[in-house]
């Protein structure tokens, strides 16, 4: 994977067969998780969900799931009413919004899928999509990091320790490396871990990459305003 440049077409990056396909199928996963425990029709399509102000009524409820809780948090954590209102007027629009990103994230990168958005190895975010392309890329972060029990920044950077030690980017500094079959506090092997920890710091190596391009432009046009 290669971080995301700006160029006329939009913003590029190269992506292996792999890193696109793994990328679209769990971008998908979230979708249907967040669909299914925020309540969304069965049988919503992507057009209704395209048109998520006016497709779905009924009373929004509270996610069950702990990583949809990250998706949808409650609006005011001092106050459960205000909280529940905020959530009745708000979550069931905002969850098919999150449903569409993720379903067009998913579109543009797959290998070989309907995407028309990656060809020869490039991935092209055009320039309108930008800001959603990397808002899924966050939603899906947002999941693993609760499937990785990541609760804070110390525990991403610990994460991202391990991966880069995997791919032996940096040294190893436990030697005897962690046992095959013990599992971590989330419930997850060291093979689980070390496969959904790579998940995890790709998606946020590209979303990085991508929003530095996107801010470097709207900073240049900024400039260029100026003077």
């Amino acid at each position: 994977m290669t971080p995301f440049r700006s160029t006329p077409a939009g913003f590029v990056a190269r992506w292996a067969p792999v890193e696109r396909e793994v990328l679209a199928r769990v971008a998908r996963d979230v979708a249907d998780l967040l669909r299914a425990d925020a309540g969304l029709p069965d049988d919503v399509t992507d057009a209704d969900v395209a048109d998520a102000g006016v497709a779905f009524t009924g009373v929004a409820r509270v996610p069950r799931d702990p990583a949809v809780q990250r998706l949808l948090p409650d609006a005011h954590r001092e106050d459960a009413d205000v909280a529940a209102e905020f959530r009745h007027l708000t979550q069931t629009d905002l969850a098919a919004g999150k449903v569409a990103r993720l379903r067009a994230f998913a579109d543009t990168v797959d290998d070989g899928g309907a995407g028309a958005g990656s060809s020869d190895g490039q991935v092209v975010v055009a320039r309108d999509t930008a800001q959603e392309f990397a808002g899924a890329l966050t939603d899906v972060r947002l999941v693993l990091g609760e499937r990785l029990g990541l609760d804070d920044d110390a525990d991403v950077e610990h994460l991202h320790h391990e991966v880069l030690t995997g791919l032996g980017i940096v040294e190893d500094d436990d030697a005897e490396g962690a046992d095959p079959d013990e599992t971590d506090a989330a419930g997850l092997d060291a093979e689980q871990r070390s496969y959904w920890g790579g998940v995890f710091v790709a998606a946020g190596f590209a979303q990085e990459s991508l929003m530095d391009e996107l801010l470097a432009e709207l900073r240049a046009r900024g400039r260029g305003a100026d003077e």
